[in-house]
């Protein structure tokens, strides 16, 4: 028996050798192939490509997403309750979406409070720090 299979213990999670895949060679070699797409790229892909679209003031381009979201809110607005079911849940998780990130910040009366004695407390503390330095600021 050659020296380097001597050294080689076989056993759990070490296979022999001869049942190791070769280096370079892949597993798999009928898999996915490199460079392919899966679904999620490619329905992006598609819901970004151009068409035109006739509209009342004459023909446009647009996404196809945006021409899919024209024709579903003209149609629930003619009355077709199936497009009317989508295309509410959808306006309003997309106002939702919206309000989260422009949300205006309210800010309670106990917090305006405190934030005054905050700034009450550093404005003292820098004063004090100029007449104990002899007028200049310090670090």
């Amino acid at each position: 028996m050659p020296k380097d299979q001597q050294e080689y213990e076989v056993g759990y999670r070490k296979p022999p050798k001869s049942g190791q895949f070769a280096k370079g060679n892949s597993g798999n070699p009928n898999g996915r192939p490199k460079g392919s797409k899966n679904l999620a790229c490619i329905v992006l892909r598609e819901s970004r490509q151009p068409v035109r679209m006739n509209g009342p003031r004459g023909t446009r381009t647009v996404t196809k997403l945006e021409a899919i979201v024209t024709q579903l809110g003209n149609k629930a607005a003619q009355g077709e309750l199936r497009a009317t079911r989508e295309f509410l849940p959808l306006v309003q998780r997309s106002e939702e979406a919206v309000s989260e990130g422009s949300a205006p910040l309210v800010v309670h009366e106990l917090d305006q409070r405190v934030m005054q004695s905050l700034r009450r407390r550093m404005e003292n503390i820098k004063v004090e720090t100029v007449t104990s330095d002899g007028g200049g600021e310090s670090e």
